[in-house]
């Protein structure tokens, strides 16, 4: 599982393009993506758009299912940026948390799915998304030639004046796996097993990865390189990765993510700027590998 973690960032820089394209075959309500997915792998993804059904059925590697019956989960917390005091949009000495704010699930609607080929990844989008006043959609992108896939909700608003973060993740309420893992802050392993009585835990990680592994394989999931974190004075760990059940009493069933913390290091807390009519890509990475690569398994 180390060796998992630490090659995170490697395999995201690495995403090569394939021989072979990735497709999506639709049947009814459902939409099965396959690609190849590296070293003679491939992928696959079975995607539910029935209302009230967790939108991956399946995701698999070699024909080996390694999580069922999820959803992609995003939490979002809208405040006022000061646009007046000092630079507009470009003001970096403000203080947004302690302004009035709220926090709010992401709404999926799954009434429209489409698929693309774009070079080396295919891209299935599906939606509308919906979250306080912004709307948009669902990206999700297979990228040929990696077990990798980024999940997106690409969203805009016409209101002014708002600043945005967002904690995000994978979760089911049937308790997709039995243990959790991650790097610790002095680079040694933990792993724990997930109870069904386990609230939400927030965890101080390094390498910005937190993975769950259930019968046949792990998921990895981390957050974008340089785009995940809003400017701050110093750099802190703030634990920035979770799992557990009912995540910020918002998220459905037991997860893994990444999260933000609101008030930051407590001084200058910009969060991200989302003027009108901007598209905000919200969006996190997951990794799947085989159970071989489990060192607790060997």
């Amino acid at each position: 599982m180390k060796y998992l973690l630490l090659s995170v960032i490697p395999l995201f820089l690495a995403v090569m393009a394939a021989a072979m394209g990735g497709k999506a075959v639709r049947n009814g309500q459902l939409m099965e993506v396959t690609w190849p997915a590296g070293a003679s792998q491939t992928g696959k993804a079975v995607l539910d758009l029935t209302p009230g059904n967790p939108l991956f059925r399946e995701i698999s590697l070699n024909g080996k299912r390694i999580v069922a019956d999820v959803d992609p989960a995003f939490v979002v917390t809208v405040g006022m940026r000061d646009l007046f005091s000092q630079n507009g949009w470009n003001i970096f000495f403000d203080k947004v948390p302690n302004r009035p704010y709220e926090t709010y699930p992401l709404t999926i609607a799954k009434t429209e799915a489409s698929m693309k080929t774009e070079g080396s990844r295919t891209v299935v989008t599906i939606g509308p998304v919906s979250v306080e006043t912004f709307r948009g959609k669902l990206e999700i992108t297979f990228y040929h030639g990696s077990p990798l896939f980024n999940v997106a909700a690409v969203i805009a608003t016409d209101a002014d004046a708002k600043a945005i973060v967002f904690d995000a993740g994978i979760a089911g309420e049937k308790q997709p796996w039995q243990k959790v893992a991650w790097i610790n802050t002095g680079d040694s392993l933990i792993t724990t097993p997930v109870r069904a009585a386990d609230d939400a835990r927030n965890i101080a990680v390094k390498y910005r990865t937190i993975a769950a592994t259930g019968a046949n394989g792990t998921l990895a999931v981390f957050p974008p390189p340089h785009q995940y974190f809003y400017p701050l004075d110093e750099a802190f760990n703030l634990q920035f990765t979770w799992y557990g059940k009912n995540h910020r009493r918002t998220v459905k069933g037991s997860g893994i993510g990444i999260r933000q913390e609101l008030q930051g290091d407590k001084r200058f807390v910009p969060w991200f700027n989302a003027p009108p009519g901007t598209s905000q890509r919200m969006n996190f990475f997951c990794l799947r590998e085989p159970v071989q690569t489990l060192p607790w398994r060997r």
